[in-house]
C-alpha cells in the first residue's frame, strides 16, 4: 500500500481500492456474506492504530526537528560568543604585551642611566683643579673635610634663588664624566648651561682625586684662570 513516504490523499486511495476488492469477492461468493465487512472493519482498526503511530511518529519528529534546529541556533550564537571572547581576550594580550615591552623599555632605561652615572666612590674623592705649575688644589669644608664632587653639586643644586631650576645629566665619554647642568630662573637671560669635564687622578702624593680638567659656558670653554678663580671664590664662601 504504497512505500514509506506516501501521504494521506494516497493512503485514502489505496484503502478505497482494498474495500472495492473486498466488495467484489464477497459479490462473486469468494467470501462470506459479511465478511469483506468484517475484515473491512479489522482493516480500519489496524489502518487506525498505524495512523496513531504514524501521527505521533511524526508529531516526535516536528519536536525533535524544532530541538535541533534550536541547538544549531544556540551553536550559532554560542560560536559568535566565543569568537567574540577570544578576540577580546587577543586584544587584552596585545595590549599587555605592548604594557610589558614598555615597561622593559623603560627598565633599560633605567639601567642605563645607572651605568651612565658615576660610582660613589668617583663622587664621594675630593675635587680638585690642576694649576700651570702642576699642584692639585681643592677646596675645604667646614672642619677640614675636602669638597668632594658630590657636594659640589649638591651646592649647585640647593644653592642661589629657590625660584632658580638646576637640571644635571651625566655622561661617560672614554675615562672622563662630563656633567652637564643647566640652569634657569626668571628671563631667558637668566638661563645658563655649564659642561663640566672630569676624571678620576692619582696624584703625586698618592691620593686619589677627582679632577675638574675644563668646563664650557653655554658652549665657549672657559679658561684655567677662571676655573682656579671660581676655586677661590667656591673656598671663601665656604669658609666664611
Amino acid at each position: 500500500m504504497g512505500n514509506t513516504d506516501w501521504s494521506m490523499d494516497q493512503l485514502e486511495r489505496d484503502l478505497a481500492a482494498s474495500f472495492a476488492l473486498l466488495g467484489r469477492m464477497e459479490q462473486a461468493s469468494a467470501l462470506a456474506p459479511g465478511e469483506s465487512a468484517a475484515l473491512a472493519e479489522g482493516v480500519m482498526r489496524c489502518m487506525n492504530g498505524a495512523l496513531l503511530k504514524v501521527s505521533e511518529s511524526l508529531e516526535a519528529q516536528t519536536a525533535l526537528r524544532g530541538e535541533l534546529e534550536a541547538m544549531r541556533q544556540e551553536l550559532r550564537r554560542a560560536g559568535v560568543d566565543h569568537q567574540t571572547f577570544m578576540q577580546a581576550q587577543d586584544r587584552r594580550i596585545r595590549m599587555l604585551e605592548d604594557e610589558l615591552q614598555s615597561l622593559r623599555a623603560q627598565s633599560l632605561l633605567a639601567e642605563d642611566a645607572l651605568r651612565h652615572f658615576p660610582s660613589d666612590e668617583f663622587l664621594s674623592r675630593p675635587l680638585v683643579v690642576c694649576s700651570a705649575r702642576g699642584e692639585f688644589l681643592g677646596v675645604s669644608v667646614v672642619a677640614g673635610q675636602p669638597l668632594c664632587m658630590g657636594d659640589f653639586v649638591r651646592l649647585v643644586e640647593q644653592g642661589g634663588d629657590c625660584r632658580r631650576i638646576v637640571c644635571t645629566l651625566w655622561e661617560q665619554r672614554g675615562e672622563d664624566w662630563f656633567l652637564t647642568m643647566s640652569l634657569s630662573g626668571h628671563g631667558a637671560e637668566s638661563r645658563r648651561c655649564y659642561v663640566l669635564e672630569t676624571r678620576a687622578v692619582l696624584t703625586p702624593s698618592g691620593n686619589h682625586v677627582t679632577e675638574l680638567v675644563g668646563m664650557a659656558e653655554d658652549g665657549v670653554p672657559v679658561s684655567d684662570d677662571f676655573l682656579l678663580q671660581m676655586f677661590r671664590q667656591l673656598r671663601e664662601s665656604l669658609q666664611e
